[in-house]
């Protein structure tokens, strides 16, 4: 009998010593991470391109890619730093795929007279001068298809679901045999879009334009990992961005320089090889735009916490000019504002807060802006930066509450009687960025020719884009990365006006960031449980559970690596909150009652430790009877 135990024991030690090689090895010093749990993330990703509708001739995919970095690190005093690689996958689909979708689009497309637009950009430029506003868009005979619809169908039937995990895809869409030569019929996506705050149509723009025609995109996408752009399609925003806001410096991108690539390869026969190395210059452009501005989303890394507090004070001046409060307190919302953040940004605790006041009530701040008024072809306006955003930003702390949570987003809302504000010279609706905003509506810009009967705008969506400054994120556009990447549907993109939602990709970029800060604070805090662990004798009825916070730490590298972000954030969490029951169980074991059958090699070697010591102390106490 004793031999036999003694064989048992041996074996027994011999199958543990191969256990614990390549899992969590506890050691009577610190925890030993042989998984080899990163410290850094810097973020892999694949950017898929599919052609659609192009000659595969004249597309070189190499001297594409040589024109594109390898990755990009977004970083800013203000900012965290991130670097994202990237991988290039070129790809031709199918005829079938090709033939499909413009079926699709002939078939629920509308073909007539009027149904596009270009802008006048003559008649731009002199209201840009007189002030007025006129009737600038040229209605343009064609065919018009739904944008979210072509989304939708690339969605279902050509899109492979398994990118959706590693990266993601830009398709380039060519499909010039909807137009003719002479560019007197032509193509274009529209989008139209439902107010968060009136559920209208809305039908009005940038600088008091109303009753403008629908907005004509070149592609969309933003509610999975892709975006599509047809190259062959027209939109008249380009020719708004270059005459009405050429103070957003735009930058220098060949694809300004034609509406079309129809237009392009009319003028630059891409079957030779200067024709091909502009071609590729400007498809080259495009991909970068979407890298830029797009896939690699920046964060800020000191506006991160598990609850944050959105704070909204209206500062009320249209009541004491004729308007009742029921008129104007549509104009922001707290349910619907808490809904979208929470729908967005699940991972977050929000609170949201809107109150509204009498500006009257502060008479400081009252004649501080009264101070800074002035007048132009436009009307009366405000100059921010001449000290009125100076003074806001040094009274915060006497309008809102910084103990409200983790983190404070606090914004001023004035409602003026026709006065504007400008920030350099630039009117807005909004100003964000700096951790607190400013949001201005005048009777005009909330309500179509001031008339109460006639809501036009709401400030719900504009409060959410300025508040995803505050988060650390940026336009889907720049001078450095251009303005090619606008087409999407994104609440931080100017071409998606009235837009609320955050697309996938400024998700993904917020819970990149955000899975980075509660990865490390759960990293250091295991390996500080587990030395307190370690300095309480190690009791071995907790052991399964350090097991499986280990395992849900690890999940979340893999969850990661998937893209599945918010996934990922969550298995940190939880590991936080389990580490705190740890310390307590540690100094308690006997009440701590859950123990899972072992699934792992950690938790089985320590199963093998015990069987080996309960034989021999067994055998032990026998040899000592005798």
């Amino acid at each position: 009998m004793q031999k036999k135990l003694i064989s048992f024991t041996i074996f027994l030690l011999f199958v543990s010593s191969f256990t614990i090689v390549g899992e969590t090895s506890l050691t009577q010093d610190k925890i030993v991470y042989t998984s080899s749990l990163p410290d850094n993330f810097d973020t892999n990703l694949t950017v898929y391109i599919r052609f659609l509708g192009f000659d595969q001739d004249i597309i070189d995919e190499e001297a594409i890619e040589d024109k594109l970095p390898s990755y990009l690190t977004k970083s800013d005093v203000n900012y965290g730093t991130t670097q994202l690689n990237f991988n290039y996958d070129f790809e031709h689909l199918d005829d079938l795929y090709v033939n499909g979708l413009k079926n699709y689009i002939l078939t629920t497309g509308i073909n007539g007279s009027g149904v596009g637009f270009s802008l006048n950009t003559t008649k731009l430029n002199e209201d840009i001068i007189s002030g007025e506003r006129t009737d600038v868009f040229l209605p343009e005979d064609g065919l018009v298809a739904d944008a979210e619809d072509v989304e939708k169908y690339i969605s279902t039937f050509i899109h492979t679901p398994v990118l959706e995990t590693s990266g993601y895809t830009l398709y380039f869409l060519n499909f010039s045999s909807f137009d003719t030569p002479d560019h007197s019929l032509e193509h274009w996506y529209n989008v139209d879009k439902i107010s968060f705050d009136t559920n209208e149509t809305v039908t009005h723009w940038f600088g008091g334009y109303d009753e403008i025609p629908s907005r004509p995109t070149l592609g969309w996408g933003g509610e999975h990992h892709f975006c599509y752009i047809d190259l062959s399609s027209r939109s008249w925003y380009f020719d708004w961005l270059l005459t009405a806001w050429t103070a957003f410096y735009p930058g220098a991108f060949s694809y300004y320089d034609y509406p079309d690539i129809d237009t392009l390869i009319q003028i630059h026969d891409p079957y030779t090889p200067a024709g091909q190395e502009i071609l590729t210059t400007y498809i080259a452009d495009w991909l970068y735009s979407y890298l830029g501005n797009v896939f690699s989303a920046y964060f800020s890394d000191d506006q991160i916490g598990e609850s944050y507090s959105l704070q909204v004070k209206v500062f009320d001046n249209l009541t004491n000019n004729g308007f009742t409060a029921e008129e104007i307190e549509w104009v922001i919302s707290e349910s619907r504002m808490f809904s979208q953040l929470e729908m967005d940004l699940p991972w977050i605790n929000w609170e949201v807060s809107v109150d509204y006041v009498q500006l009257t009530d502060y008479p400081e701040l009252y004649d501080e802006i009264a101070s800074y008024i002035h007048e132009d072809v436009n009307g009366l306006y405000v100059e921010v930066m001449e000290g009125l955003f100076y003074y806001l930003s040094n009274n915060l702390v006497y309008h809102f509450d910084f103990d409200a949570a983790d983190t404070v987003l606090p914004s001023y809302f004035f409602l003026t009687d026709e006065i504007s504000f400008k920030y350099n010279g630039v009117s807005f609706a909004g100003l964000g960025g700096m951790g607190w905003e400013i949001l201005l509506g005048t009777q005009n810009s909330i309500f179509k020719d001031a008339d109460p009967s006639q809501p036009r705008r709401g400030y719900s969506a504009v409060m959410i884009h300025e508040l995803g400054h505050s988060l650390g994120l940026p336009h889907p556009h720049s001078s450095t990365y251009g303005w090619g990447s606008s087409f999407f549907k994104d609440v931080m993109n100017y071409f998606s006006f009235s837009e609320e939602s955050f697309s996938t990709f400024n998700q993904d970029g917020l819970a990149r960031a955000h899975f980075k800060y509660f990865f490390k604070q759960t990293k250091q805090e295991f390996e500080d449980a587990y030395q307190y662990f370690i300095d309480n004798g190690s009791p071995t009825e907790v052991i399964g559970f350090i097991t499986e916070i280990n395992s849900n730490i690890e999940n979340s590298v893999v969850e990661y690596g998937n893209m599945e972000y918010i996934d990922a954030i969550n298995s940190t969490k939880t590991a936080l909150v389990d580490i705190e029951d740890l310390l307590y169980y540690i100094l308690h074991p006997e009440e701590y009652t859950e123990e899972p059958i072992p699934t792992n090699e950690t938790e089985i070697y320590f199963l093998l430790t015990i069987l080996v010591l309960v034989p021999v102390t067994m055998w032990r106490k026998k040899k000592k009877g005798k």
